[in-house]
C-alpha cells in the first residue's frame, strides 16, 4: 500500500516538473496570504492594549490603516494565485490527457476490443480532471495549512506557553480518529470511482446503440438498467460523503473541546491578571486560526483518498504495455510488391479462449489472389489480423518475404499491408477527409481515380455538397454498402503491397461485390490479395481457394478443382447460393436511400 502511494506521489510530482515555476509561484502567493492573516491579531491586541487605553485618534487611525493594509495584501495575493492555479490546472490537465491519448493510441487490439469507450474516456476526461484540480491545488494548499499553522502554533506559544500547551494531550486523539477512518475514506474513494465509471460506461455503450434498442422495443429496460447504475453511483458517493463527514465532525469535535477548555482556562487567566484583554483576544484570534489549518487538514485527507483512487486508475492504462511490440532492432520493411507471404506452425488463441489455429501453414506468392472460406470460427479473420501484426501468434511465424512481421517496424509494415475489416471505421467529418486519412497527400486526380475503382463516382457527383459532404456520427448518413466502398477508396490511396480484406464488401450485393473485386485487382494486377467471406459464389475467380476447418488447412485449390473433390468446399457452394441471395442488395447508387441532399 505504502509503495504504490509512493509510486503515485512521484508520478504526479513528475507530471508538475515541467509547470515547477508557475506553480512555485502559486504556491509563494498563496502562502503569502496565509501569512498576512497572521498579523491583524497583534494588531488587534496593540489597539486593545495600547491605542484605546490612550484614546490617541493618529495611533487608531494607523492601526485602521495596517489592517486595511493586511487585508488588501492578502486579496491581491489570493487573486493573482488563483489566476496562476487555474491556469497550472488546465496546463496539466492537458498534458496528462494528451500522454493519455498517445499511451491509448499505441495499445494493441487485445486492450482495445476488451476494455469499454466508455472506461477510457472516463479516466482520460474524469479522472484526469480530478488529478489535476485536485492535485494541482492540493500542494499550494497543503504548504498554506502547514506553514499557517507553523506560524499560529509558534505564536501562541510565544503569547502564552501555559495556555497553548493545553492544546497539546488532542494530538493523540487526532492520531486515532485519522487511523480510525483512513482505510474507510479509501475504501469509499475507490467505490465512488467505480461506480462513476460504471454508470458511465452504461451510458456510452447506449447512446451509441439508442436505435437497436428502439427495434427491439427496450426503452424501458434500459431506462431501469440505467436508473440501477446510477443509484448505484449516487449511493457510493453518498457513502463516501458521510465517511468525509463522520470524519470532519469527530476531528473538529475535538478541536470544540479544546477551544472551550482555553477559553475556560484563559478566562481565568485574565480574571487573575496574568493575561490581558488584548492577549486574550489575540491568543482566540490565532485560535480561530488555527480552526482553518485544522479543518483544512481534514478536506486535505478527504481528497488526497480522491486524488490516489484518480491516479491509480490513470496508471492502470499508463501501465499497459502493448502485446504487440516493437522489438529494439525493427527494421523497416521496403514498400517492394512482389513478397510471398510465409505462415509456418502457426498457432493462436485470443487471451484464454480456445486455440483458433493449430499449427498452420500456408505460402502465398507474390501478386497472387486468395480466398480463405470455411465455416465460422475456423480461423479465416484471425489468419488475416496476424498477418497484419494486429495480434502476435502463440508459437510459429509469420513473414513477408524474408522479414519476421516481428522483426520490422509497425509503421512501415502497416504501411505495406492494409487490413480492410467488415465494420470499417469512418469519422463525423467529410467524404475527402475521411479518404485523405489513407494518404493525406492525395491529388485531386488521385482522389477521382479511387472513388472509380471502388464504384463511388456517381454516388459522390450525385451530392450538393459532392466531396464535403459529412458522413455524420458513425457514418449514418450513408448505406451499409456505401460504407464499405469509401473504406475501399480509402484502401486504394494507401496503394500497399499486400490488401488483407476481411468480409469487407459483405453490404453489396454478390454482382456488386464481384464487380469491386474485379475493379482491385485489375488496379492492383501485381499486389497481393487475401480475401476473407462467406460467399463463395463471388470469389470463383481468385487464383487459390484455401478451405479452412477447426483451425487449420482441408483443402485448397481452384473453384474448379474443389468442386470435382467434392469435399467441405463443394458442400459449403451447396449451401451458400441460398444465403448469398438474402443479402443486402443496398444498391449504392441509388439516391433514395442516402439522406444526403442531392442538387
Amino acid at each position: 500500500m505504502k509503495k504504490g502511494l509512493s509510486r503515485q506521489l512521484l508520478w504526479f510530482l513528475v507530471q508538475l516538473r515541467p509547470l515547477f515555476w508557475p506553480h512555485f509561484l502559486t504556491v509563494l502567493l498563496i502562502v503569502l496570504s496565509s501569512l498576512t492573516l497572521l498579523v491583524d491579531p497583534l494588531i488587534v491586541k496593540w489597539l486593545i492594549d495600547v491605542v484605546l487605553p490612550a484614546k490617541d485618534k493618529s495611533l487608531l487611525i494607523l492601526a485602521s490603516t495596517g489592517i486595511a493594509g493586511v487585508y488588501l495584501c492578502q486579496l491581491v495575493s489570493y487573486a493573482f494565485g488563483g489566476t496562476l492555479s487555474f491556469q497550472t490546472v488546465q496546463k496539466l490537465v492537458y498534458a496528462m490527457r494528451i500522454a493519455l491519448f498517445k499511451q491509448i493510441n499505441q495499445l494493441s487490439a487485445d486492450f482495445h476490443e476488451t476494455v469499454p469507450s466508455g472506461e477510457k474516456l472516463y479516466r482520460m476526461e474524469q479522472d484526469a480532471d480530478q488529478v489535476a484540480e485536485l492535485g494541482a491545488t492540493l500542494v499550494p494548499y497543503l504548504l498554506q495549512t502547514t506553514v499557517t499553522a507553523f506560524f499560529v502554533v509558534s505564536t501562541m506559544f510565544v503569547l502564552n506557553f501555559r495556555l497553548t500547551c493545553v492544546l497539546i494531550p488532542l494530538m493523540p486523539i487526532f492520531v486515532f480518529v485519522k487511523r480510525h477512518y483512513e482505510g474507510q475514506l479509501q475504501q469509499a474513494a475507490n467505490s465512488a470511482q467505480e461506480k462513476s465509471c460504471n454508470e458511465n460506461n452504461f451510458l456510452q455503450e447506449h447512446l451509441t446503440g439508442v436505435m437497436q434498442i428502439q427495434l427491439l422495443r427496450q426503452e424501458d429496460s434500459q431506462t431501469h438498467a440505467f436508473m440501477l447504475a446510477t443509484r448505484a453511483k449516487m449511493a457510493a458517493l453518498y457513502e463516501r460523503n458521510k465517511k468525509e463527514i463522520c470524519f470532519r465532525t469527530w476531528y473538529l469535535g475535538v478541536v470544540t473541546v479544546g477551544i472551550v477548555v482555553i477559553l475556560i482556562y484563559g478566562g481565568l487567566q485574565v480574571v487573575g491578571g496574568a493575561l490581558t484583554v488584548g492577549g486574550f483576544v489575540a491568543f482566540y484570534s490565532y485560535l480561530a486560526r488555527l480552526f482553518g489549518p485544522l479543518g483544512a487538514a481534514v478536506d486535505i485527507y478527504s481528497r488526497f483518498n480522491r486524488l490516489d483512487a484518480s491516479i491509480r486508475r490513470i496508471l492502470e492504462i499508463i501501465d499497459q504495455k502493448p502485446s504487440v511490440l516493437e522489438s529494439p532492432g525493427a527494421t523497416t520493411l521496403s514498400r517492394e510488391v512482389k513478397r510471398d507471404i510465409v505462415l509456418e506452425g502457426v498457432w493462436f488463441g485470443y487471451r484464454n479462449s480456445r486455440l483458433l489455429l493449430t499449427g498452420l501453414d500456408l505460402h502465398i506468392r507474390a501478386g497472387e489472389k486468395i480466398a480463405l472460406v470455411g465455416i465460422s470460427g475456423s480461423g479465416k479473420s484471425t489468419i488475416a489480423k496476424l498477418i497484419a501484426r494486429l495480434y502476435d501468434a502463440n508459437r510459429g511465424s509469420v513473414c513477408i518475404g524474408r522479414n519476421n512481421v516481428r522483426d520490422v517496424t509497425l509503421a512501415s509494415l502497416r504501411a505495406s499491408v492494409c487490413y480492410l475489416p467488415q465494420e470499417p471505421i469512418l469519422f463525423d467529418r467529410s467524404i475527402k477527409d475521411n479518404l485523405l486519412l489513407g494518404n493525406p497527400g492525395a491529388s485531386s486526380s488521385e482522389l477521382w481515380e479511387a472513388v472509380h475503382v471502388a464504384g463511388l463516382t456517381k454516388f459522390i457527383l450525385s451530392l450538393s455538397h459532392g466531396w464535403d459532404s459529412r458522413v455524420g456520427p458513425g457514418a449514418n448518413f450513408l448505406s451499409g454498402g456505401e460504407r464499405q466502398r469509401l473504406a475501399l477508396a480509402r484502401a486504394v490511396l494507401q496503394r500497399p503491397s499486400i490488401f488483407l480484406l476481411d468480409e469487407s464488401t459483405s453490404a453489396l450485393d454478390v454482382p456488386s461485390e464481384r464487380q469491386a473485386y474485379v475493379n482491385m485487382t485489375k488496379h492492383f494486377a501485381e499486389q497481393t490479395f487475401l480475401f476473407v467471406s462467406h460467399r463463395v459464389s463471388a470469389l470463383t475467380w481468385v487464383d487459390r481457394i484455401i478451405v479452412l476447418d477447426g483451425g487449420s488447412i482441408r483443402e485448397k485449390g481452384t473453384h474448379d478443382e474443389l468442386i470435382k473433390s467434392g469435399g467441405l468446399y463443394s458442400s459449403l457452394c451447396e449451401t451458400r447460393p441460398s444465403l448469398d441471395g438474402l443479402a443486402s442488395t443496398s444498391p449504392l447508387l441509388d439516391e433514395s436511400i442516402s439522406p444526403f441532399s442531392r442538387p
